[in-house]
Parts: C-alpha cells; sequence; structure tokens
C-alpha cells in the first residue's frame, strides 16, 4: 500500500507570472514529486492564470480571485491541503536544490511540528550569500532572527488551530505564527541540515518603508508572545545599541 502523501506545497501568485514560471521550475525539478500542489492567484491580469492552467494538469487544486493579500491567500490555500504538512514556495521562491524534497520528507514525522532549514539569498543578479539558521531555536534568537517562510514546513494542524496566519500583521504574520508557536505552544521543532529554498531579498519587507513597518509588527508580535524579560531585556539592549550608533 503506498504511503500517505505528507505534504502540500503552496504556490501564491498575484501579477508576477516571470516569477511563476521560475516556481513552476523549481517544483516540477523536484526529484520526487509525491506531494499536493496547490497555486492560490489574487485574480492576476497579466497571463499568470494561463500558465497556471496550462499546467493544471499537475496541480492538485488551483484557484484565482481576490484575496487580501499574501496571508489572506496562504490561508486559503492551507485550507484546501489534506496532506498533514505544508511549505509555502511563493511565485519567484525556488528551491536551493533538484533532491530537496527528497531529503526533507522523510524528516515529516510525527514528532515534528516544523521542520526548518537554511536559505540561499538572492536578488535579480543571483544566488550571492546564504542564511544559515542555528540547530536549535531560542528566544535568544528568535528576538532578532526568524526562519524564511520558504524554508518551513509546518504542520498543517498547527496553523488550523492558530485560524491561520493573524491578518493584523500584513507583513510579518509569518513570524507572528512561529513566535506563537515557540513561546505559547511549545511546539517540536527540528534542523533539516541543508538549504531548503531560494530566498529573494528584493521583496516588500527589503525596502526601507518596508523595513520600518516590518520591525513595528515585529515589536508588537514580540510584546504580545515574547516572555516579558526577554523582551524588555532585547529592546533595552537595541535601544543602547542605537544610543552609540552601532
Amino acid at each position: 500500500m503506498k504511503a500517505m502523501t505528507r505534504l502540500a506545497i503552496i504556490t501564491i501568485c498575484y501579477n508576477d507570472r516571470p516569477g511563476l514560471e521560475r516556481t513552476f521550475a523549481s517544483v516540477f525539478g523536484q526529484t520526487i514529486r509525491d506531494f499536493e500542489y496547490i497555486v492560490v492567484d489574487g485574480g492576476s491580469t497579466d497571463g499568470s492564470v494561463d500558465l497556471i492552467k496550462a499546467h493544471a494538469p499537475r496541480l492538485t487544486h488551483w484557484t484565482s480571485e481576490p484575496d487580501r493579500g499574501i496571508y489572506d491567500a496562504q490561508n486559503k490555500g492551507c485550507y484546501m491541503a489534506t496532506a498533514p504538512f505544508v511549505l509555502f514556495m511563493n511565485a519567484g521562491d525556488t528551491f536551493a536544490a533538484p533532491d530537496v524534497l527528497e531529503r526533507a520528507i522523510p524528516m515529516l514525522t510525527d514528532t515534528v511540528d516544523i521542520l526548518y532549514g537554511d536559505a540561499q539569498l538572492a536578488d535579480e543578479r543571483g544566488v550571492y550569500g546564504a542564511k544559515p539558521h542555528p540547530h536549535r531555536l531560542t528566544s535568544a534568537w528568535l528576538m532578532k532572527e526568524t526562519v524564511a517562510h520558504q524554508s518551513q514546513f509546518i504542520r498543517r494542524s498547527l496553523l488550523e488551530k492558530a485560524e491561520g496566519y493573524d491578518l493584523g500583521y500584513p507583513i510579518a504574520a509569518d513570524y507572528a505564527f512561529l513566535a506563537r508557536m515557540f513561546w505559547r505552544e511549545r511546539i517540536r521543532t527540528r534542523h533539516a541540515g541543508f538549504a531548503i529554498s531560494v530566498f529573494d531579498t528584493t521583496g516588500l519587507s527589503s525596502d526601507p518603508a518596508g523595513k520600518r513597518r516590518s520591525a513595528a509588527e515585529r515589536k508588537a508580535i514580540q510584546r504580545n508572545f515574547a516572555p516579558r524579560g526577554w523582551y524588555f531585556l532585547y529592546h533595552a539592549w537595541a535601544a543602547f545599541n542605537r544610543l552609540i550608533g552601532r
């Protein structure tokens, strides 16, 4: 008897046909195909829907309709999935290597809630660096960093329990979810030990205004979920560093 499919890949798109083409090529180029594949389009008018239709036989589900932003679309995709784990590879995101899923899926066991890996960094010129993640997540690390959403395999039941991503955080809802799970739910995490994805650093949270909004959201999230001692200690340290110009 065939083993149950463990993973649903979810791709969000809105008027980004070139990015969607790259993501499709990366997903369909994986060495295994034992996964659900769901595409949620926000009502694109640039030819993205035609591309989705062309690949429809290879998709588990797809839809194209207006949404309230990336996290609303990701919530829709999660509700369409049936596999126990989900991975968000949105338009423009790619895997770090063709054998990522072949190596990662066997790690999606009943003893893991979030499997995470490293990320490669890229801009319009291509890959230029790496974003390693710690072997074990800690409060100290999570106060100043986060795991790229493209490098997280998340137990779907956790997202359902949380009623999806919180749309009150339009830039950092993925960080809000991870913070809530880590500090409140005490989830079981595992580091894969290799790079999962290529992270495009030219997105919204990379521009100056986006960074300021992201920082404000992160601070609000930490105030809501981080232990009070960590919250005050970290922000006192950050304020001191700003004061001395570091």
